[in-house]
């Protein structure tokens, strides 16, 4: 493991993005400390793992002993209809959880620069395409008002205490690993030899960015992003439709695409299209390296090894 002056603060460092995100940190020579309330299946990327029971008393003290350069917050919910069902829990994993980290950095390590993992459900349904940071943030799920509030909590602290804090607006994240969503949903509905239904009509769109790409993004938003309590969107900045994003899936998993059929109806909280404007990411070194063929491709075979 090398010994970086970069020492890095992984909160939700077990999850689909923190692994990630560890493993391209740890390969670009940072030291990495990963923190969550599970235990790392991994732990080869890390500097040090703490699997804290009470996050906020514990955090704390991992901050006085690693003094990080920087601290980047990827736990909580990141589902919208777990946050429609239960709104309460998405606030507690979101708003309350950023809130006291904040505080934590403020008390015990307030050189720590501190980027905060947003979603492009701030926007809720845009006017117009492509997205960009200063459009009105119109949130439509409970998910998207509590990053809307962890954002406002990142402009306070920088107002107010001189906190370096951002956020990053990430897109649909997706890439092995996933265990949700639609690329995990797709797969498993080929396995099962029925019609594969899908919701929609299969015009809506998404701006789809692999993990490694939203790694990418973080490590240069961290050394080069100003962080003054700004946000930026990650994303690849190309819309494609769900109706496309199925066929590829299938074609990669040797089905029949005429399987698939769209039901029609629309999910509470879920947009109709985005595509993001990545100008400003762009503008401190972001370059997408992951395209969505090769992206489908990686997943669907991750998914066989699984069966």
């Amino acid at each position: 493991m090398v010994n970086s002056p970069e020492r890095v603060v992984i909160v939700g460092a077990a999850g689909f993005l923190g692994r990630a995100v560890s493993r391209y940190f740890s390969r670009a020579g940072l030291s990495v400390i990963g923190v969550d309330i599970v235990a790392a299946a991994e732990q080869q990327p890390y500097l040090n793992f703490y699997c804290c029971t009470d996050l906020d008393s514990e955090l704390g003290q991992i901050l006085k002993e690693q003094r990080p350069t920087y601290l980047i917050d990827l736990a909580g919910n990141a589902n919208v209809g777990t946050s429609i069902q239960a709104p309460r829990f998405d606030f507690l994993s979101s708003v309350n959880l950023f809130s006291s980290i904040l505080d934590q950095v403020r008390l015990r390590s307030p050189e720590t620069r501190v980027l905060f993992a947003s979603s492009a459900a701030v926007y809720g349904q845009p006017n117009l395409l492509p997205i960009t940071e200063d459009m009105p943030r119109q949130p439509i799920s409970p998910y998207g008002f509590h990053k809307v509030m962890c954002e406002q909590l990142a402009a306070e602290y920088h107002s107010i205490y001189g906190l370096q804090v951002a956020s990053s607006r990430i897109f649909s994240a997706y890439g092995a690993g996933l265990r949700k969503q639609i690329f995990w949903d797709l797969c498993h509905k080929c396995l099962a030899g029925d019609i594969i239904r899908l919701g929609g009509d299969g015009t809506e769109s998404r701006d789809f960015v692999h993990a490694s790409d939203i790694a990418q993004a973080t490590l240069c938003l961290l050394r080069r992003g100003a962080f003054n309590g700004e946000s930026y969107n990650v994303a690849r900045g190309i819309e494609i439709s769900i109706s496309e994003i199925a066929h590829r899936v299938v074609a990669a998993f040797g089905e029949n695409k005429e399987r698939i059929v769209f039901s029609g109806d629309n999910r509470a909280g879920d947009p109709k299209n985005w595509r993001a404007d990545i100008g400003l990411v762009s503008a401190l070194g972001f370059k997408p390296q992951v395209g969505i063929d090769e992206g489908v491709a990686e997943y669907v075979s991750w998914f066989r090894t699984l069966r």
